[in-house]
């Protein structure tokens, strides 16, 4: 998508995290109850876009880009491993760098489900509010 036509659709300041094994874009619009945005495979926070512009004015909203999607660094597999584990610690990190990790509502989406509930089940009181969005909550299958 060139850049004019992603400013018209994704009006959004683009902020960068520098993970150590990548650097995580995200967004991160308005003031207020903090929302956080975590979509599956292979989509972006470009679905979010609507809900943000909506919800900004009332709510911090907060949405990442998975590393490999979106406006995300790709590294290759050598360099990353793309896991359920490291997802869950990629969002853990990033929740407690921009002081997101006290009590956000979490907006969950596809994989995104996984990825979230595996981050409130791993420290209770991460999360004060979930909202599912096609996902389940489940582990992967052994092996």
């Amino acid at each position: 998508m060139d850049a004019a036509l992603l400013k018209k659709h994704y009006p959004f300041e683009s902020r960068r995290l520098d993970l150590g094994h990548g650097r995580l874009h995200y967004v991160d619009e308005g003031k207020g109850d903090p929302l956080v945005f975590v979509h599956g495979n292979p989509s972006w926070s470009f679905m979010f876009r609507d809900l943000i512009k909506g919800l900004r004015g009332s709510h911090r909203c907060v949405a990442f880009d998975h590393i490999g999607m979106g406006l995300s660094a790709k590294p290759g597999d050598d360099r990353y491993e793309y896991t359920l584990e490291r997802r869950v610690a990629d969002l853990e990190t990033a929740l407690g760098t921009l002081g997101l990790d006290a009590g956000p509502t979490f907006v969950l989406h596809d994989w995104g489900g996984m990825i979230g509930l595996a981050a409130a089940v791993r420290r209770p009181g991460l999360v004060k509010r979930l909202i599912l969005m096609n996902t389940a909550g489940f582990l992967l299958p052994p092996g």
